[in-house]
């Protein structure tokens, strides 16, 4: 069995070849809703070889086709369904509501099911969203989350979003946590800095757990920073190499002057008249966009901009360049074994990357519940 300290770890991070994840007797079933690329599924998975317990993905939901696609590459193996509907296409209830006949034949096509991930969309929550911001009508598809669970009853749920959640005015997380506990869940709501839990990344984000049993969640055990020089040290000049596959290359970029003053003043702030006219001479609140990484420090939040200067603090400590997506999928917590390669258009790869919830999290928190559950002794559910 894996020590605490080895769960999603840096050697893990730079391993090429996945590990078994099917060598186990017990198994679990997992839902993942709003499930992107897999990250929450990836950390689950980790967390359950710890406990020696075979994942079974019962369902996975995305309407992001390229993402979903990406989903079934990395986890086909253990798939027995994924959906690219809409979320209100396949929960078109919300709490409380009364048991129609599509709720029913939700309950009887999926069956038992032992975790819950889901991942709603943060957009309508974040910073970045100047004008719904907290009024974003995609803020309720975190209730959707909650309706699966009332139908379905899984032992451990854990919904993932931004700490801006919090101030939505359609107060998700309060009707949430108030629908949990009337449902019989004991319901914990975390903020956590993935800096300080063995991602070199500044990503603020709240997590909720929910359990049909009580629990208490001391993470202190997994705490661990890293910076940038301990996770993307040995891949600084692979795209002068490796030429496949744009995953390994970062953007083209047409900020070289304002890269070249960062690096001949060995300076990490771009000063504001070199700044495009909207930043110039006036009070702004970007002070990260044009800037430069620490290496010894964690990344700022990896966003999907990470491929311009513009959109944040994204040009590398150490090379004339923004980081690459391999870069990226390395600080976002994603192991080199996961696949990510032959995405068609840039975009979209830096959307899956940028979209993804960092696996350790999710690992060391289902890691301290997973004992809730008890595994089934089967051959094959599918």
């Amino acid at each position: 069995m894996l020590k605490t300290n080895q769960i999603c770890d840096i050697a893990w991070l730079k391993s090429k070849i996945p590990p078994s994840y099917n060598s186990f007797s017990n198994k679990v079933n997992l839902v993942d809703l709003f499930s992107g690329c897999g990250g929450m599924t990836l950390g689950a998975f980790e967390a359950l070889r710890h406990n020696e317990i075979t994942p079974n993905i019962k369902l996975a939901i995305d309407n992001n086709k390229v993402a979903a696609k990406y989903f079934e590459k990395n986890f086909k193996e253990y798939l027995c369904k994924i959906s690219t509907e809409t979320i209100e296409d396949v929960i078109p209830s919300f709490p409380g509501d009364k048991i129609s006949n599509n709720d029913k034949e939700i309950i009887k096509k999926i069956g038992k099911v032992d975790v819950l991930l889901a991942g709603p969309p943060c957009q309508g929550h974040s910073r970045l969203n100047n004008h719904t911001r907290s009024k974003d009508p995609r803020n309720l598809l975190y209730l959707k989350a909650v309706r699966f669970a009332e139908l379905i009853k899984p032992p451990i749920i854990i919904i993932e979003n931004v700490t801006n959640i919090l101030r939505d005015n359609y107060k998700v997380v309060d009707r949430s946590t108030q629908n949990l506990s009337k449902f019989g869940y004991h319901v914990l709501n975390l903020n956590i800095n993935t800096a300080k839990f063995g991602i070199a990344q500044n990503r603020k984000r709240h997590i909720q757990v929910a359990t049909k049993k009580p629990i208490e969640l001391d993470l202190t055990k997994y705490e661990a920073e890293y910076n940038l020089s301990d996770i993307i040290d040995d891949i600084v000049d692979e795209y002068k190499i490796v030429n496949d596959d744009f995953f390994y290359f970062p953007s083209k970029t047409k900020h070289k002057e304002r890269i070249d003053y960062l690096f001949n003043n060995n300076i990490y702030d771009l000063p504001d008249w070199l700044r495009p006219d909207c930043h110039k001479n006036k009070k702004h609140t970007y002070p990260s966009c044009y800037g430069r990484l620490k290496w010894d420090n964690p990344c700022t939040t990896i966003t999907r901009g990470f491929g311009t200067m513009g959109q944040g603090r994204f040009l590398h400590p150490l090379r004339k360049r923004t980081i690459s997506p391999h870069e990226a999928a390395r600080i976002q917590g994603f192991p080199d074994f996961f696949n990510f390669f032959s995405t068609k258009y840039r975009k979209d790869l830096h959307l899956m990357i940028a979209n993804a919830v960092p696996p350790r999290i999710i690992s060391i928190i289902l890691n301290e519940i997973i004992h809730l559950v008890k595994p089934k002794r089967v051959k094959n559910e599918r």
